[in-house]
């Protein structure tokens, strides 16, 4: 029985779906892992509430250090091996990297200037890794309201498929500008950070917005393996990284970022897509 489904459904509408951020909260990932799973009836209603009204969440060291390292390895030398090319999510898409410039950036619903590589259950997973990710993901499937296991045996017919991705926001134009994800299929954003500003970057990052349009800059209080979560529709993005540098596409500096989101394919018309959000941003 999942208990967040009933107050999920109790609580959203079209109407009252949170637009800006209230509160930054953080817990140890695996004291809030256990709550999710303990479903405390007072926790399931305070957690989901929460989430709707918009606070977002910090989980501390939802992975370690070591699995987000040797992942950003994996991940940069499939880059290096293999040409960056684009596919589809329709019924046989191959896992793919795509490096996406400012001009590529434009052919999206919104501009997102990184280098992406995807990949997907069907596979074989030949980095491994997909079994040390999919717990996690279940947790906040579950608490989203879904079955933990929603979506995972779906291939791009089914209309839903889940979808992995490690991105670099490269020094110099990386960025994702101001945006709300789908909620249709999934809750919440899930990002799962890699790098660390002040180390591997100096400048910008992951940022949510807060009433009155106010920059909330998110990154000062992460740390690699830290995993933040926010309801879909608050508007978020990524500021650009290291504006003062010269752009190296086949460098490992910059921001490093794990994502996990269940996609509508494009085995449909009208699917559903992240937005952009044009407005001016104010810093505190």
């Amino acid at each position: 029985m999942n208990y967040y489904r009933k107050i999920w459904e109790k609580l959203e509408t079209p109407e009252t779906r949170p637009v800006y951020a209230r509160n930054i909260v953080q817990m140890d990932y695996e004291e809030f892992a256990a709550k999710v799973i303990a479903q405390d009836s007072s926790f399931v209603k305070e957690i989901v509430e929460s989430l709707y009204s918009g606070d977002i969440y910090i989980l501390k060291q939802g992975f370690s250090r070591e699995f987000m390292t040797d992942l950003l390895e994996k991940v940069y030398s499939i880059w290096n091996q293999t040409p960056s090319s684009f596919h589809k999510m329709v019924e046989g898409c191959p896992d793919f990297h795509r490096m996406q410039d400012e001009e590529v950036a434009k052919k999206y619903v919104f501009e997102s200037v990184r280098h992406s590589y995807y990949w997907f259950h069907w596979n074989g997973d030949p980095m491994g890794v997909i079994p040390a990710i999919i717990p996690c993901w279940r947790i906040f499937k579950f608490l989203g309201g879904y079955q933990m296991d929603e979506y995972e045996k779906n291939t791009p017919k089914n209309g839903v498929v889940d979808r992995f991705q490690v991105a670099r926001y490269l020094p110099g134009i990386g960025r994702s500008e101001t945006h709300s994800d789908p909620y249709q299929n999934q809750k919440f954003f899930i990002s799962a950070f890699m790098s660390k500003r002040g180390i591997d970057y100096e400048k910008g990052g992951f940022y949510v917005v807060g009433p009155q349009n106010t920059l909330i800059d998110v990154e000062d209080r992460i740390e690699v393996g830290d995993i933040s979560i926010g309801y879909a529709t608050i508007l978020h993005g990524v500021d650009r990284v290291d504006p003062h540098k010269k752009p190296d596409w086949k460098a490992k500096d910059g921001r490093w970022w794990l994502g996990l989101y269940s996609n509508s394919t494009d085995h449909f018309k009208n699917r559903a897509t992240g937005k952009p959000a044009k407005v001016p941003l104010k810093t505190d």
